[in-house]
């Protein structure tokens, strides 16, 4: 009997804006103690704006992973607001302990310990590994 698909809803981690915007700070921190207050305050700025712009851009969706007949497995992405999902190809560039990097259709996915529920994470780093 073949196994019922998995599916993986992923969304925004909050680990991954502080393990962004900890460097970031310690930039405008250092600059704070180079530059004049109207110099640093839009270097601040800058520098939190395009972490929290580069954090926002990680999709967000559900991943699903179904057996096919032939004993492969087939992928598929469904958007946070597509009703059916699509079949997309998956590569897994990075599988750390925590921390998973995935390319979905070329596009980079980073998933954090808090992207998704831990049991889907523990499940979706066993079928990387396995295959």
């Amino acid at each position: 009997m073949p196994r019922a698909p998995t599916a993986c809803r992923i969304g925004r981690s909050r680990l991954a804006l502080l393990v962004h915007l900890l460097p970031a700070a310690a930039v405008a921190g250092l600059i704070a103690t180079v530059l004049a207050l109207w110099w640093w305050l839009p270097v601040a700025l800058g520098l939190g704006a395009i972490t929290f712009w580069c954090v926002r851009d990680q999709p967000q969706g559900e991943l699903s992973a179904e057996a096919l007949p032939g004993g492969g497995l087939q992928w598929k992405w469904r958007d946070a607001g597509d009703t059916a999902p699509r079949p997309v190809s998956l590569r897994c560039d990075y599988l750390g302990p925590w921390l998973v990097g995935l390319r979905l259709n070329g596009r980079r996915l980073w998933l954090w310990p808090d992207s998704c529920s831990p049991s889907a994470h523990r499940e979706l780093r066993r079928y990387l590994v396995r295959h």
